[in-house]
């Protein structure tokens, strides 16, 4: 789908989204006159590292993923935003570029408009900044979390605690008891994200499996005994 001007349903449907609700009616108006919706097919990239910062971004439907190297580009940094998700916070309000590069993990719709739009409309709104720093510091406080979970020297752990993570941050309940993760995630990406071998990785599910802990299936991960996994926080 080609990117498009909004119309009345979508508008709507956005203005009481909590990431827009706290804006003023003015506001919101010059807002509107900028927000386009666009699709973008599995593996398209939004934007690159070092790109300028010139646009925000909704997303709507499907997963993105984050990703960044070091300088050496041996260690890499990956993470993601599901949908009803407004990214990149980073950076508002100062950076004049991305700090991560960010692509379609699937088929996803998204809306976007310009950052500096959005920046001008939110800084004399006490409402809405106070937003934006509750948002920040929930994303500061899942990073914490994700550091505490890897930095331990057990491979298994590193493993476990980044299905936890995973599931924590993109698990959706299917029964009281069951935790599915509705995208495709793969042995490749728990290898890169817990900083174990391909390998590894796929004897520690495989043995999660046995011990009727979880499936996988298809590249999707569903959380039988998700006390198990969060055992590993404690």
């Amino acid at each position: 789908m080609p990117t498009k001007q909004m119309n009345t349903n979508q508008l709507y449907e956005l203005r009481f989204k909590p990431v827009f609700a706290n804006f003023t009616e003015s506001e919101f108006n010059c807002l509107k006159k900028h927000l386009y919706l666009r699709s973008y097919k599995k593996g398209q990239v939004l934007f690159d590292e070092g790109d300028k910062r010139e646009k925000l971004f909704y997303l709507k439907k499907g997963l993105v993923r984050i990703e960044r190297f070091d300088k050496s580009a041996s260690f890499q940094y990956i993470d993601y935003n599901n949908p009803d998700t407004l990214f990149p916070y980073g950076g508002l309000f100062s950076d004049e570029n991305y700090h991560y590069s960010a692509y379609a993990a699937t088929d996803i719709e998204l809306y976007y408009l310009p950052t500096d739009s959005f920046e001008q409309q939110a800084l004399y709104n006490p409402e809405q900044l106070v937003f934006l720093y509750k948002k920040i510091s929930v994303i500061l406080r899942q990073q914490e979390k994700r550091i505490q979970y890897l930095a331990v020297s057990s491979a298994t752990s590193r493993i476990i605690n980044t299905l936890l993570f995973l599931m924590e941050n993109l698990g959706k309940h299917i029964t009281p008891k069951l935790i599915e993760i509705p995208y495709p995630i793969t042995i490749n990406e728990i290898a890169d994200i817990s900083g174990c071998s391909r390998e590894t990785v796929g004897s520690i599910i495989k043995q999660l499996k046995e011990n009727h802990h979880l499936e996988y299936e298809h590249k999707q991960f569903t959380f039988i005994n998700p006390t198990y996994f969060k055992s590993y926080s404690e």
